[in-house]
């Protein structure tokens, strides 16, 4: 067997710390360690994770002030001995044959990489969405999905990664949102071989704490300066290949013009440059109908509305 190290970071989380933790501790798969590392929690969560390093020889607490998620993924990957290694947001939970599933996929097709389908759990029910079917990509393949938005994705969970594959890779502590689109997707660069399992094993919660939930219109534009950086950095690693990103270019400006309408944001609106060839004409005419209904609620003029372009 081989070692998998989940890592596992906490920062204010002593409502759901218990289902994470619980949801590892009880995986079908034996080798793994649990490295915990707190980023300066305030409430009962390290009380909480200590119980579980008390009662588990494989469960590892490190402790930091608080320094940010990406700083905890990149503690965690020092700390990991695993020749695998997950990440776990610690308000989520895993199904118990996850990593078993996962592991044996990785192994038995040469993979470095593997992914998961996930379920988002809201208060009210779950949805189940959408990703690869299960079978296996080419990096270049794995890429142009996610550009084109059609299965893989940029969340640093629902993973299993060769180790290696984070050598000299390292999420940025100079931003404090999106950091995983700056990040995973070099990782799929690295991968010879990237595996797709479609069962949907993680569980990502959505309650009133999540970032999707506090979403302003400075974080919408930093989502899609986070497409934008992709964008540019594939079209210098790969300079013979087309990545599609339009996709996710309108869809960062439709949240854009939601959150302007729901904030009452007068800022003004810079449409991406988007090739509406690659996009369902009926999606681009619901954009110019949104575009135009949004400013027109915001009370800016014809002349304005047409300068922002298409």
């Amino acid at each position: 067997m081989s070692l998998v190290s989940i890592i596992v970071p906490i920062y204010n989380v002593e409502t759901y710390i218990g289902k994470c933790l619980k949801s590892l501790v009880n995986q079908t798969y034996e080798d793994i360690e649990i490295v915990l590392i707190d980023d300066g929690s305030e409430d009962h969560s390290c009380d909480i994770a200590k119980e579980y390093v008390q009662k588990y020889h494989n469960v590892h607490l490190f402790s930091y002030s608080n320094a940010g998620v990406s700083m905890a993924r990149n503690r965690g990957l020092q700390m990991a001995k695993g020749k695998y290694v997950m990440f776990m947001d610690s308000d989520d939970y895993l199904d118990k044959k996850a990593i078993e599933v996962m592991v044996h996929y990785m192994e038995a097709n040469d993979c470095d990489l593997v992914t998961c389908g996930y379920v988002i759990d809201y208060p009210f029910g779950r949805f189940y969405r959408k990703g690869c079917k299960t079978g296996t990509m080419t990096s270049i393949e794995a890429l142009d999905s996610l550009a084109r938005g059609t299965g893989i994705n940029n969340y640093p969970w629902a993973k299993l990664y060769k180790k290696e594959l984070f050598d000299e890779i390292e999420f940025p502590v100079n931003t404090q949102r999106f950091e995983d689109a700056y990040t995973i997707f070099k990782t799929m660069i690295k991968a010879k071989r990237i595996g797709n399992v479609s069962k949907r094993y993680y569980h990502y919660m959505q309650h009133a704490g999540s970032l999707t939930n506090h979403m302003n219109i400075e974080m919408v534009y930093q989502m899609r300066d986070s497409v934008e950086y992709q964008d540019m950095y594939l079209k210098k690693a790969y300079p013979k290949e087309t990545f599609h990103f339009d996709q996710q270019y309108f869809n960062a400006d439709m949240m854009i013009l939601y959150t302007m309408l729901r904030q009452k944001n007068h800022a003004k609106y810079m449409p991406a440059t988007i090739d509406w060839e690659q996009i369902h004409p009926i999606y681009h005419m619901a954009y110019l109908i949104w575009r135009k209904y949004v400013l027109w609620r915001l009370g800016y003029s014809t002349r304005t509305q047409e300068d922002f372009g298409h």
